[in-house]
Formats: C-alpha cells, sequence, structure tokens
C-alpha cells in the first residue's frame, strides 16, 4: 500500500527542511573565526534535569526548559505556565545561573523565555532567547499524536576587563543575534526522534580596546536525539551532536530516567567526544515534585564528574 498524499507532502517538506538547515549551518560554518576570547558564551549545562542526563535531552520535551536545548520542546509542557530556575559554580570560580519559562498561549502556541547570566567584573555574559512551539501535524502513522517544530532567537552580550587594572587591561563589550530550530517527531508511542540546529545565521560584534571593532560568527552546530521509553516510569535517550568544523569534535551523549512513584526521579548519564579526545564526563542526578494544590514545586540535582572539576547543578522548577 503506497503512501497517501498527505505523507507523501509531510516527507517532503521534513526533508526540504533538514536541506536548508543542513545548507545553513554549513555556510555559516565556512565563515567562522577565532575570537579573541576562545572560551565566549560557552554553555556549560542548563537546568539540573537536562544535566544529569548527560544533555541527552534532544528528543524530550522539558517544558520551559526546552528554550535551552530544542525549542520544539515547549510545546509538550504538562502545564498552562512553567517556571524554572538554575544555579552552579564552575570549578568554584565562575558564577552560573539560568531562568526560563513556558505559557501555553491561544492557537495552540507556547512562548518560552530564558536567560543565561554568568561571570564577574573581569567578565560578564548574559544570554536572552524567546523562542515559540507548535503542533504543526498530526502523525499520519500514529494519529494519536503530533509533530511539534519550534524556533527561538538568541540576544547575546557581554562586558570584559571592568575591574581594576593598568593601562595595558583590555577591555571591551560584544554583542550578538542567532536563531535556533527544532523538531519533534513521533515514530511510535514509545520512540521519538529530533533535530535541532543552533545558532543559525549567528554573528557577534565585539569591541576591544586593543583589537577595535570586528565582526565573529557563531559556529553552527545540529544535534539528532532518539528517545525510547519501553516503560511509562523509563526513558533512555540517544543524542549525536554534529560538528560542522574540522576543529571541533562531534559529541556523544547518552542519558537515563526512571521515575519513582510519580514523585521522584533518578537520573544518569554518559557524555564523550568522537572520536575519544579531551571531553568524556559521566552524570547523575535526582528530583522530587511535591504538589501544592494547583501548583507542583520540583526540586533537582545534578552531580557533573567533569573532566576538568566535578560540579554541581540545582533546579527549582514550578508548574501552575
Amino acid at each position: 500500500m503506497g503512501l497517501s498524499s498527505k505523507t507523501r507532502h509531510l516527507l517532503a517538506s521534513l526533508i526540504a527542511m533538514a536541506f536548508l538547515v543542513v545548507w545553513l549551518c554549513a555556510t555559516n560554518a565556512r565563515a567562522q573565526e577565532l575570537s579573541d576570547i576562545p572560551a565566549a558564551f560557552v554553555e556549560t549545562g542548563i537546568g539540573a534535569r537536562s544535566v544529569a542526563m548527560a544533555g541527552a535531552v534532544t528528543a524530550r520535551s522539558m517544558g520551559a526548559e526546552s528554550i535551552f536545548w530544542n525549542p520544539a520542546g515547549l510545546e509538550g509542557s504538562e502545564t498552562p505556565r512553567e517556571f524554572t530556575a538554575t544555579y552552579g559554580d564552575q570549578m568554584g570560580l565562575v558564577p552560573y545561573s539560568a531562568l526560563s519559562g513556558a505559557i501555553r498561549m491561544n492557537g495552540g502556541y507556547t512562548l518560552g523565555v530564558g536567560l543565561i547570566y554568568s561571570g564577574d567584573e573581569v567578565l560578564t555574559e548574559t544570554t536572552a532567547l524567546v523562542g515559540v512551539s507548535r503542533a504543526i501535524l498530526t502523525t499520519p502513522w500514529l494519529p494519536a499524536t503530533h509533530i511539534s517544530a519550534g524556533a527561538s532567537a538568541r540576544t547575546r552580550w557581554a562586558s570584559f576587563g571592568g575591574n581594576a587594572g593598568t593601562e595595558e587591561q583590555v577591555s571591551g563589550s560584544a554583542l550578538g543575534f542567532s536563531l535556533d530550530l527544532g523538531l519533534l517527531v513521533p515514530l511510535t508511542e514509545s520512540v521519538v526522534v529530533a533535530a535541532r540546529a543552533r545558532d543559525l545565521v549567528g554573528s557577534l560584534k565585539w569591541n576591544s580596546s586593543t583589537s577595535g571593532a570586528y565582526d565573529e560568527s557563531v559556529p553552527a552546530t545540529v544535534a539528532f536525539g532518539l528517545m525510547v521509553s519501553p516503560r511509562e516510569a523509563v526513558s533512555l535517550e540517544l543524542d549525536l551532536d554534529k560538528s560542522l568544523r574540522q576543529d571541533n569534535p562531534d559529541r556523544l551523549m547518552a542519558g537515563a530516567e526512571v521515575r519513582v512513584f510519580d514523585v521522584a526521579s533518578l537520573r544518569g548519564g554518559y557524555v564523550r567526544d568522537l572520536p575519544p579526545g579531551e571531553l568524556e564526563e559521566y552524570t547523575l542526578g535526582a528530583g522530587a515534585s511535591i504538589p501544592v494544590g494547583s501548583t507542583t514545586f520540583s526540586v533537582d540535582f545534578a552531580y557533573v564528574f567533569g573532566y576538568l572539576e566535578n560540579t554541581m547543578r540545582f533546579s527549582l522548577r514550578v508548574a501552575l
């Protein structure tokens, strides 16, 4: 039996979207230059739930937290309103905080916002995100589910050299924008595949006291995820973060979550460079949810056995 015209149209649209994303990423990758601050805007993991699964969350609907990982997952928020806050301390030196929110709107849309702040007077970095997601089509081969798509815009700004120093001290600022796209496609009731493209057509404009003003394109990345739920309380995910630059390695991430009595969760993960390189980390975490009337409070914890230093993440989530 052949495919219906609706299914053929869907597959053609998905293929066209995939080619567009790869072309944009490849174009952006060729334009990439090396920054005068190589570690600028490095995201070290946002949200204790996601970090505890080693970042293998591309194919998961994480609600408000999805604004940082895959905007298509915003649509999967279980409540009309959700807010999260995360705190971590990188190597005991750099405080790292993030806030996010998701609100279900009319017309089937879910609006998401996010804010990441890190650094001190030497180097301060802030990233703001605004995104939207929606169920775009009922899955032809699985009528009880739907395909979700999402997009988000990122604004980055930074300042450095604000601390007291000598006349030779380098100081300056940066401002930039980029675009993320995401897609979630259920294959069966227990299997979901996903794709995410980050920092499409992204750029940063730096202004340095030593180098003057210069532009830098942000390296685009693509990620593919596969999530399998062999049982209702168990989910497993495998992600591939594909590098589009020869000098950056691919990254493989695996994560697992087990829910206990619907009020607690145990999580673990593993991430490494491909081919094997510097990065190889293990993660563990747990979370608990407490309903209070129509509001649910959740507390999550993650511990990363890092290749530089072990770190912790704490998150608070409020679902209304």
